[in-house]
């Protein structure tokens, strides 16, 4: 696993390096999260920690927040914003299999941390509705280091399903009985919705 810092006129959150090779996408046999497979990436490059409105502004000056917000995970961008942001880092949103690597690893687990249910329920801080700074929540990492996979925003992809666009990883909450989302969830949302609790992150490819 390695790091790769953007540009510093970018401004961006750091890089981790996802290897190639193998991973388990998918759960179980049927829709919306089967059937399961075995699919092989090549190596690419995953920010550590969702975009946040600090960075944002670093693209789009215009763009405000209110004060002590600055390292919280940025949201109520569309994902024509998202897509843009991205680009202008010289980057680009990542894709299903590339978010679902970077959450679960090689070996398929069920939470980014592993396959143990949490003894204790998350905070609902982390559900993307009051936020905290990326990263805060130490128990949410992957096995490559990447951060927030699990219990903070949900993230969009590049990829599409008929009008809407996919997005991954946001902190599950029905009725306010929180739950950390599993790393194969997943919803559909249309592009040019500002959704309070959908943020996202950047993925560079390797040449």
């Amino acid at each position: 696993m390695g790091s790769l810092a953007l540009p510093a006129t970018a401004l961006a959150s750091s890089m981790l390096m996802i290897p190639e090779g193998p991973f388990i996408m998918g759960q179980g046999n049927q829709p919306p999260h089967g059937p399961e497979r075995h699919l092989f990436l090549r190596t690419f490059l995953i920010d550590q920690s969702e975009v946040t409105h600090e960075e944002f502004q670093t693209q789009f000056p215009g763009h405000r927040f209110r004060k002590g917000a600055a390292q919280h995970p940025i949201t109520k961008v569309t994902w024509y914003q998202a897509k843009e942001y991205c680009e202008k880092i010289g980057g680009r949103l990542p894709t299903e299999p590339e978010w679902e690597k970077a959450a679960r690893g090689e070996h398929g687990f069920i939470y980014p941390w592993g396959d143990h249910r949490p003894k204790k329920r998350p905070h609902p801080f982390y559900s993307g509705v009051v936020k905290k700074n990326v990263g805060s929540n130490r128990q949410d990492v992957s096995a490559y280091g990447i951060h927030d996979m699990a219990g903070s925003v949900w993230e969009w992809t590049a990829d599409s399903e008929g009008p809407s666009n996919i997005i991954r990883g946001g902190l599950w909450n029905l009725h306010l009985d929180f739950d950390y989302s599993k790393s194969y969830e997943k919803a559909a949302i249309p592009p040019g919705e500002r959704l309070s609790f959908l943020g996202f992150r950047c993925v560079r490819s390797m040449e």
